[in-house]
């Protein structure tokens, strides 16, 4: 049996609409007007997005993201602080009691939505495996998504390159992650405030250990190229077909 799901491909925008518009799909499930949706889309400007537990006055340097461009927003998810720069991101909004996630909690849904993640790696040839229940060791900077991976998320050579969050509302999950291609590892540095126990050279030693961008490990990928591989990939797990939103893109799992 396939399941019919909705998919999005947005242009780059803004994060506050990037976000806005995550929510907005949320509430559009949970009435009813629209089946699962899978969103695919990028940002622009670059921006620091926020947990939605996490103080900006102790996490962001305001100065620094005016220098440099970057917006600061907050998602409705949880979870650390995030650079979308160089990155495709994804999101998932489908109701609790879907098959795909097995009608289960928050760490299955992590561990299905990372299936569809790990089998479109597969299919442009990446090699990744999923990350088990505890945390790695090593930080990028303090308060940053990628400082560790966490249980059901995604490693390349070892190195993290996906970060994502959760929100349940009404029944419905939002599920949204990053996809690095290039991490922005001094700009994480110069974004995010220091963590004071480490000396200067700690910090540069660490740098890198922990994530890195699919890019930075060698692999010659396009975002259109990934894009396919993503809807291609979740349509096998799902399994699901897809239909645009104006019903021209359509996709099928086999």
């Amino acid at each position: 049996m396939r399941y019919q799901w909705r998919l999005i491909l947005d242009p780059p925008m803004t994060g506050k609409d990037n976000m806005d518009k995550d929510l907005e799909i949320m509430e559009e499930v949970s009435a009813g007007e629209c089946p699962p949706t899978l969103r695919l889309y990028r940002w622009s400007p670059p921006a620091v997005s926020l947990g939605y537990f996490q103080d900006e006055n102790e996490i962001v340097n305001m100065d620094a993201c005016r220098a440099e461009g970057i917006e600061v927003i907050r998602r409705p998810t949880g979870g650390r602080a995030v650079l979308h720069h160089h990155e495709l991101t994804y999101s998932i909004v489908v109701p609790e009691v879907h098959p795909f996630i097995n009608n289960g909690g928050v760490m299955d849904a992590y561990r299905a939505i990372s299936r569809g993640i790990v089998t479109a790696f597969n299919l442009v040839n990446i090699l990744a495996s999923i990350t088990p229940e505890k945390k790695g060791q090593g930080r990028l900077a303090p308060g940053s998504c990628f400082d560790t991976p966490s249980a059901y998320e995604i490693q390349v050579n070892g190195k993290k390159v996906v970060g994502s969050a959760q929100l349940r509302r009404d029944g419905i999950v939002l599920q949204h992650g990053a996809i690095i291609f290039k991490l922005p590892a001094a700009l994480y540095r110069k974004v995010l405030k220091k963590d004071y126990l480490l000396t200067e050279s700690e910090r540069q030693a660490e740098l890198g250990e922990s994530a890195a961008g699919l890019q930075d490990l060698g692999y010659d990928i396009s975002y259109d190229r990934m894009t396919r591989a993503l809807v291609k990939g979740f349509s096998m797990v799902i399994p699901a077909v897809f239909t645009s939103v104006d019903g021209i893109i359509k996709q099928k799992g086999d």
